[in-house]
């Protein structure tokens, strides 16, 4: 957590800090060395310096800190003037703006201070010495961890002249420079700089933490048998970006391509994602065992929130699927092809290439999804252009920020279409009684019959199906799977079924579904096993009689699919716009719906055969 509106007292802190005998940088390493031709510090140097009395002025009234909550004793010119070797690039007067620094000084304010030493002297500075002699460029890590060129054939610093480089000194090297180096934030920092990212900033911002480093900080005396530190370092780190996000936005180190959302773009989007993370307070799951001797057993388990954690659980998932796919690694994606340009993300559409962000969520363009890809849930896009903004971005020390004023991509990146291809068991009691279970099932080149046409495929077709057995001729099997990760929306529901090549006779059976409506003070209340109708107008039995509005459903033989391939599963809508009035993404094994399927021929319906040979189950979200 930041330290917002302190007053420091600097007198009385570096007088407390003496007499305690903490020395300032403590737990530092540096080099020791001197030159012989000077005498003068970097420090006295500055000092004597009229060009540099500006510069020299913000050295001696702003301490060094540790981090961004603790100073030591010593000013920057202490630090200057010490055994210590540094090298400062120092600018003249009338080349920055003093007075802008001078006012975050006096304000007293701990940020507008550390702001000065972040974007001021930092900047300016590094550890050891380096001379401005050479041939070619050399990187130099700043005291703030920021990067920079030192340009020996140019004479430059980070591409600003060094109108007197080399002053000799006696602890390091100085460098009189035009002008300041211009402060880059990185990714982190820059959330902080504009008040209309505020939104995501403030979501991000909550998860940081700041611990104490042991192994950083300097060890004093035990006392009572307990260890004291005469110096404690602390660090900042934050939990969302780097396990949610997997993108360290605040290490210097990175280079990250992210999508920045402005506050009209975030409060819009997050008005929809709140539709589909709606909660209740309490869900109640009934479970089924067997035991060994057969017998069956059916236990409640029970799933409570507080209304604290309800709002937390809402907030943070509403925000969440907003935010995770919004960063890229700026380096390498598809072919190695960057994107620190908006003309390299127009590469992009041009080719045709793939993106996958730090979490490895695979865009496309759009028509160009295979099985695979919609397997992974790859998310297609019109135009990366559109989605990065279709604006150049703003360079920063660890990548680039592309701000966007609307969310830029489908709905259905926060509500995926679910694909239940491991479907697993609601009920073992149904499971023991009918003698089912899964099963891989294969196709090797059959020759069927479409129409008038027999077709021999050239490929081997593999399903991973369930079988509903029926115990006798005359009994009907039925099985109750469980749907994992439903939002709170509507869903089209498709059960895919496959052809029963051994009998070669299609199925009847009917649907049914068991799911939580929200009661008073948001508790859940069970609806069991509520039926679903026929939404296919066009749905017909093996007699041809309309089977729409009816409880059953039929599924086809053999034929062409879509894409003229042979196909031996057919994918049945039946229900379309169903409603879920609460969410259980998240929650697991601990709550769900169940979808209950059950064979339903007649005994005289001969056409059909009463084992169900089950695929899958598809639901299709609708946008609020």
């Amino acid at each position: 957590m930041k330290i917002n509106n302190i007053k420091w007292f600097t007198g009385s802190l570096m007088t407390v800090a003496l007499a305690a005998g903490i020395s300032a940088c403590s737990d530092d390493h540096f080099d020791i060395t001197s030159d012989a031709t000077s005498k003068q510090t970097i420090w006295k140097t500055i000092q004597a310096d009229e060009r540099l009395s500006e510069f020299a002025d913000i050295l001696q009234n702003v301490y060094y800190s540790k981090n961004e909550q603790k100073t030591t004793p010593e000013t920057y010119a202490d630090l200057l003037n010490n055994a210590q070797t540094f090298t400062v690039w120092a600018p003249t007067n009338g080349s920055f703006n003093y007075n802008y620094y001078k006012g975050l000084i006096e304000s007293g304010i701990r940020d507008s201070i550390y702001k000065v030493e972040q974007e001021l002297l930092r900047n300016n500075m590094t550890r050891y010495s380096r001379s401005a002699i050479g041939t070619g460029s050399a990187k130099v890590n700043l005291l703030n961890n920021k990067s920079a060129w030192l340009n020996f054939d140019e004479g430059t610093f980070q591409g600003i002249a060094m109108t007197e480089p080399n002053v000799r000194v006696s602890n390091g090297a100085l460098h009189i420079l035009a002008q300041p180096t211009k402060y880059l934030p990185n990714l982190y920092e820059y959330l902080d700089t504009r008040d209309d990212l505020s939104g995501m900033n403030e979501f991000i911002k909550k998860y940081q933490k700041t611990e104490f480093d042991e192994y950083a900080s300097t060890q004093g005396p035990t006392i009572d048998g307990k260890i004291t530190w005469v110096d404690s370092v602390t660090t900042t780190s934050n939990d969302y970006t780097s396990y949610y996000l997997r993108a360290f936005l605040e290490r210097e180190d990175s280079n990250y391509a992210a999508i920045l959302l402005t506050n009209d773009a975030w409060d819009e989007v997050l008005e929809k994602t709140q539709q589909y993370f709606k909660r209740a307070k309490s869900y109640k799951q009934d479970f089924h065992t067997t035991s060994e001797t057969g017998g069956d057993a059916t236990y409640s388990k029970e799933t409570t929130f507080t209304d604290e954690e309800l709002d937390s659980l809402v907030n943070f998932a509403s925000k969440n699927v907003i935010c995770r796919e919004l960063v890229f690694n700026a380096n390498w994606q598809y072919r190695n092809v960057p994107i620190a340009t908006l003309d390299d993300i127009k590469k992009l559409d041009e080719q045709g290439d793939s993106l996958y962000s730090t979490i490895d969520r695979k865009f496309k363009k759009k028509g160009t999804l295979t099985a695979e890809d919609r397997a992974m849930r790859a998310i297609e896009i019109d135009s990366y252009a559109d989605m990065f903004g279709n604006v150049e971005p703003v360079t920063l020390s660890n990548g680039y920020a592309y701000i966007v004023d609307k969310f830029p991509y489908p709905y259905t990146i926060y509500a995926p279409t679910l694909d239940q291809l491991n479907l697993e068991y609601a009920d073992t009691k149904t499971i023991n009684e009918n003698r089912s279970g899964f099963t891989s099932l294969t196709y090797i080149n059959p020759t069927v019959t479409i129409g008038e046409e027999e077709i021999q495929p050239d490929s081997t077709f593999k399903y991973r199906i369930y079988k509903a057995v029926n115990k006798s001729s005359s009994s009907n099997p039925k099985v109750d799977f469980m749907l994992s990760s439903v939002q709170s929306c509507k869903y089209d529901i498709y059960v895919v079924v496959n052809y029963n090549t051994d009998l070669e006779k299609p199925n009847k059976f009917s649907v049914s579904i068991s799911y939580d409506k929200m009661a008073d003070d948001k508790q859940s209340k069970r609806v069991k096993n509520e039926k679903f109708k026929n939404p296919s107008e066009d749905a017909v039995d093996a007699q041809g009689d309309s089977l729409y509005n009816t409880n059953n459903f039929v599924n086809r033989g053999v034929h062409f699919n879509a894409y003229g391939n042979v196909d031996y599963t057919d994918t049945i809508c039946v229900a379309k716009d169903f409603e879920f009035p609460v969410c259980y993404d998240g929650l697991g094994d601990n709550a769900y719906p169940v979808i209950e399927i059950e064979s339903k021929p007649k005994s005289t319906e001969k056409e059909y055969c009463r084992e169900l040979w089950i695929n899958s189950i598809i639901m299709k979200p609708k946008e609020w």
